[in-house]
């Protein structure tokens, strides 16, 4: 026997205290006149015989509760030699909790015959058996648990808005076994629908995990798979006040699809129109709603779009999406170059970019760098200089009133920038970057910036870019750049430089482009990116925007105009899809959830109010039966035979095993406390 915590075997030296007040307890005499000595000399002996005794048994019993209670805070361990083959089944269930378990063919929902298969697993089980249940869904454990547990934790299991995450049961499973006695079995158990989804995840998995036992239950139906869903959602147009949305549809099944579409703003409903979809067809039908909205101020509409019923996974057949239409707006920009020509692709660009947008219209006037004037500046709403030339170091100061003021200045760089102009807008704190050293080579963009959510950018054609492939434009030269104090690095090149920076200068910003405006430096500006890449650095869009996310992202709100009258916060109440109240830390032009708690609306409860719509993560209900030989074929090349046990008879069958003797010793301490006073009582007698 030994102990866990052995200094509370010192309390046991309490027994002293009974012990001498045990001794200084001597009875004491009063003198009392009696005729008869003889009498009461014999009934005198024999209680003294009786006290002798009951105060012996009663000091014995208190020094007993006093040495135990110390051994019982000691948590003894009682150690025995472990037998050869003797070891304990140790238990890890997959349960696969996520939407598509919800699938009910009429005899039942998937998840239901999840339950019954788990319910028998466990009751098939030896009773000393240890069980730890995983749901493969939101990923949760729960560990160490007895038969009887076991069995309600499976009974209280619920199916979760989440996708499968079959690599978090893998890794903790193998973190698990790591920390196991080498002489346990482990039985892994796994049920799930294996939906394609899965399927993908298990066989990214390239590891193994050594057990004993492998088993596992394929949840599908014997009927033909009935199931349709939306699963994305877009702005088309608007005009006249009717938004068009572009909807995605997909019949996941082998069951023809005829369902009704249907779009709901508020009080508007449109017109439902009929989708037909054979088998494992996919297709996308154009919605049309009326909003009343004409442009002159924004509006933020949910829309929520749903299918009529009709299959065997309701949960899918609405898609939630939230719509920016923002006012109609005129910017102006104005382009700075030396009279060479060299913004004439940039503004080509932009003129492309004002046709694209209804929403926002771009005056665009060119000066010469040295024809700067102040009135320029208070025209221009944006500035774009094709070079630091020297002309700029003198209008350094009113460059930085411009900023402060809200405005925004882009600065490209040539081969040879003035050095001096250069070091002057570093000073005043509106040169985001400084070039230093100059380089004749090729150099490629990185696929994507290094924050696609950063205030002073437009997020949205953040995203876009990513789409032109512009790690694969080439660029014949770029500056080793200081990057000031102030600003961050927004994007980078693939050998490590940086090739956008933003400073934000109170409510302005400013821009540095680690390139050129034309082509001397590189194809960026005659790429077919040029459009995208004049939208990303003009800054906030005017366009149309949509905000939807899978329940597995995090949320992001707009809130560009709320950071002005937040009044210093730095955290707003938002409503999630359960209703519930929750706080959303804002971040730059972002209010950001962390959890959307389902899936539905997650709007701000402050104005101006803000949607945004969580869905299914994509492909979680495409309920495409799988091969049985190909699961089979994952499961037992995931899990391998684990050969511990052979390792643990040979070299560890001296070893002893651990137990527990602590509710011995608590229940003979209250035993004892019974005892002690009925001996007492009984002897004084």
């Amino acid at each position: 026997m030994s102990f866990v915590n052995w200094i509370f075997l010192l309390g046991g030296f309490a027994v002293v205290g009974p012990v001498i007040a045990h001794m200084l307890a001597k009875p004491r005499y009063r003198r009392v006149l009696f005729t008869m000595l003889r009498f009461l000399h014999a009934g005198q002996t024999e209680s003294q015989s009786r006290r002798k005794l009951r105060d012996l048994l009663i000091l014995l019993l208190r020094c007993a509760i006093i040495v135990l209670i110390a051994m019982l805070f000691a948590r003894p361990i009682l150690h025995t030699r472990r037998g050869p083959e003797e070891g304990r089944s140790v238990y890890y269930l997959g349960l696969d909790n996520s939407m598509s378990m919800a699938y009910s063919d009429g005899s039942g929902s998937y998840f239901g015959k999840l339950v019954d298969s788990a319910v028998d697993y466990i009751r098939s089980a030896d009773d000393e058996s240890m069980f730890n249940i995983c749901t493969l869904g939101s990923g949760d454990w729960a560990s160490d648990l007895s038969k009887e547990q076991a069995l309600a934790e499976v009974k209280g299991l619920r199916i979760g808005a989440v996708s499968t995450n079959i690599s978090e049961f893998f890794s903790a499973l193998k973190a698990a076994r790591g920390r196991e006695h080498s002489g346990d079995i482990a039985s892994v158990f796994v049920v799930s629908d294996f939906t394609p989804n899965t399927l993908k995840q298990l066989i990214g998995v390239e590891e193994t995990a050594a057990v004993e036992n492998v088993d596992y239950k394929l949840i599908t139906s014997s009927k033909p798979i009935n199931n349709a869903a939306i699963v994305d959602a877009g702005v088309n147009s608007i005009a006249d006040g009717k938004l068009t949305m572009n909807v995605t549809v997909v019949n996941y099944g082998q069951i023809e699809q005829n369902r009704r579409l249907t779009a709901k703003t508020g009080t508007s409903k449109s017109t439902s129109i009929d989708t037909n979809l054979s088998a494992n067809q996919g297709r996308t039908y154009q919605i049309q709603i009326d909003t009343g909205f004409g442009g002159e101020e924004h509006l933020f509409l949910p829309v929520e779009l749903s299918l009529s019923a009709g299959d065997g996974l309701k949960e899918d057949d609405t898609f939630y999406v939230g719509v920016s239409l923002p006012a109609r707006k005129s910017t102006n920009v104005l382009l700075v170059d030396k009279g060479g020509g060299e913004v004439f692709l940039l503004r080509t660009a932009l003129n492309a970019l004002s046709r694209a947008n209804s929403y926002e219209t771009l005056n665009l006037k060119q000066v010469l760098t040295n024809d700067l004037t102040l009135s320029d500046l208070k025209w221009a709403d944006v500035i774009v200089c094709s070079a630091i030339a020297e002309y700029l170091g003198e209008t350094a100061g009113g460059l930085k009133d411009f900023v402060r003021e809200g405005g925004r200045v882009v600065f490209f760089v040539t081969e040879e920038p003035s050095s001096e102009a250069a070091k002057r807008l570093w000073d005043e704190g509106v040169l985001a970057a400084i070039p230093r050293r100059f380089f004749r080579e090729r150099a490629y963009l990185e696929p994507r910036p290094c924050n696609e959510q950063s205030l002073g950018i437009d997020n949205v054609a953040a995203k876009v870019l990513t789409n032109y492939r512009v790690d694969r434009i080439v660029l014949t030269g770029y500056f080793d750049c200081e990057q000031h104090p102030g600003s961050s690095c927004l994007w980078r090149l693939q050998n490590g430089f940086g090739f956008v920076y933003l400073k934000r200068l109170d409510s302005g910003s400013s821009v540095f482009v680690n390139t050129s405006v034309d082509d001397s430096l590189g194809a960026l500006t005659k790429s077919n990116a040029s459009v995208a890449f004049c939208r990303y650095l003009l800054g906030q869009t005017s366009q149309i925007g949509e905000y939807c996310f899978g329940c597995d992202e995090r949320v992001m709100l707009p809130a560009y105009d709320m950071k002005a009258a937040s009044d210093g916060r730095k955290q707003f109440w938002v409503e999630t899809c359960d209703g519930r109240k929750r706080r959303a830390a804002l971040a730059e032009s972002l209010l950001v959830v962390s959890d959307s708690d389902g899936i539905g609306w997650v709007k701000t409860l402050s104005k101006p109010i803000r949607y945004a719509g969580v869905n299914l993560p994509k492909g979680e209900t495409d309920m495409t039966k799988p091969v049985v030989d190909e699961v089979a074929k994952i499961m037992h090349r995931m899990f391998t035979p684990d050969r511990r046990q052979d390792t643990a008879a040979a070299e560890l069958l001296p070893e002893k095993k651990q137990r527990p003797v602590w509710k011995m010793f608590a229940w003979i301490i209250i035993l004892l406390l019974l005892i002690e006073p009925a001996v007492a009582n009984r002897l004084r007698r």
